[in-house]
C-alpha cells in the first residue's frame, strides 16, 4: 500500500485585464506513485479537476490572462495523513519532503 495524505489548499488569482482577485479552494490527494515520485490531484467541489494553475477565467471580465498568486499569508495548507499511520512515522515523512 502507499502512502497517501490529503491537504486543503487555497490558491489567489489575479486577472491581468481588469485587476480582479479571488480565491479558490481544493482538496488536494497527494500519493508516492512507487517509483519515488509524487501524485497530486486535485478535487473543487468535490470534482476533481485541473490543477490551479491550468485554464482560468476572470468572473469579472471573463478574460483568460490570470496569473497565479502565492497563498495569502497566515494561510497554510494543512495536512492531514490518511491510514493508521504512527505520529512520529508521519512526522519524519513530512521532514523528508521538507513539509513539516
Amino acid at each position: 500500500m502507499h502512502e497517501a495524505w490529503s491537504s486543503h489548499e487555497t490558491w489567489v488569482y489575479e486577472c491581468q485585464n481588469c485587476f480582479t482577485t479571488w480565491e479558490e479552494e481544493y482538496d488536494v490527494r497527494h500519493s508516492a506513485d512507487g517509483h519515488g515520485g509524487e501524485v497530486e490531484l486535485f478535487e473543487k467541489d468535490g470534482q476533481r479537476c485541473m490543477t490551479p494553475w491550468v485554464d482560468h477565467v476572470c468572473p469579472t471580465c471573463a478574460g483568460q490572462n490570470v496569473k497565479t498568486l502565492p497563498t495569502p499569508l497566515g494561510r497554510h495548507a494543512t495536512a492531514t495523513p490518511s491510514g493508521n499511520r504512527e505520529d512520529l512515522e508521519l512526522v519524519f515523512r513530512l521532514r523528508r519532503l521538507h513539509a513539516y
